[in-house]
């Protein structure tokens, strides 16, 4: 999922990294192979933290940098927000830097896609057991967030051609991305859109039509994808000079 693998860094990392998941015995493997590369690492209890606002204040209390999993709620019923939307505001609001996981590759296009473009590391399940990469991805993030963005993730106003609307935990749209070298759709809540289409059938009404948005074209796969800024006017791709070309102004 990631290149993190292949990353060297010497890591100046001081402080505590805060776990979250909701799965207790992954947890406690992320926390001891920290431990043993030398990190101080945290468990949150996901009772103490129902809500978001209290899981913020938690991670800017405790930690200085966040290993989290998208689904909080998937292993317990008392969690009423999901690791990528808490990953995204500890980042915005907190400035500490982390790595998301997942475990399941359909999370990234209706969890992790509204969020991605302030979260710059995601990683699968497998690779956690590799705190290297965990340690490099926090780096990674701590770098975007002193520095700005790396040019993958710098973005360009390119059309977004969308190809169909789904029922996926939500109404979803998968739109193929002008100028990416990639032929591979991506797949997004249709409310990054706006709330209107949150509705199958407004939803299934743009399917054919293009946006415009500023995307990563710079990713390397489609998990690194994310689009920010949509504009509102939708328009016919015959009405287009230019089919999937971007447009760096």
């Amino acid at each position: 999922m990631t290149a993190l693998a292949q990353v060297t860094i010497e890591s100046s990392f001081v402080g505590v990294m805060g776990i979250l998941d909701d799965d207790a015995d992954l947890a406690k493997a992320v926390r001891l192979q920290l431990e043993d590369a030398g990190i101080k690492t945290v468990i949150a209890n996901l009772d103490d933290i129902p809500t978001i606002e209290r899981a913020i204040d938690w991670v800017g209390s405790n930690t200085q940098a966040l290993i989290c999993d998208v689904q909080l709620n998937h292993q317990h019923g008392g969690v009423d927000y999901n690791g990528a939307a808490l990953m995204s505001s500890v980042i915005d609001k907190c400035s500490i830097p982390g790595v998301l996981t997942t475990g399941f590759k359909d999370d990234v296009g209706m969890l992790v896609r509204p969020y991605r473009h302030r979260v710059p590391v995601l990683v699968s399940r497998d690779e956690t057991e590799e705190p290297d990469i965990l340690i490099a991805g926090v780096d990674v993030c701590r770098e975007e967030i002193a520095h700005g963005r790396a040019s993958n993730r710098e973005t360009y106003r390119v059309p977004l051609y969308v190809e169909k609307a789904s029922l996926a935990d939500g109404v979803a749209l998968d739109a193929r991305v002008g100028g990416w070298s990639r032929k591979a759709s991506i797949r997004f809540p249709a409310s990054m859109l706006g709330e209107k289409y949150d509705d199958m059938a407004v939803a299934t009404g743009i399917v054919g039509r293009v946006f415009f948005a500023r995307v990563n074209l710079g990713a390397e796969h489609e998990n690194d994808l994310f689009f920010e800024d949509p504009e509102p006017d939708l328009v016919d791709p015959s009405d287009l000079k230019l089919h999937f070309e971007a447009d760096e102004q």
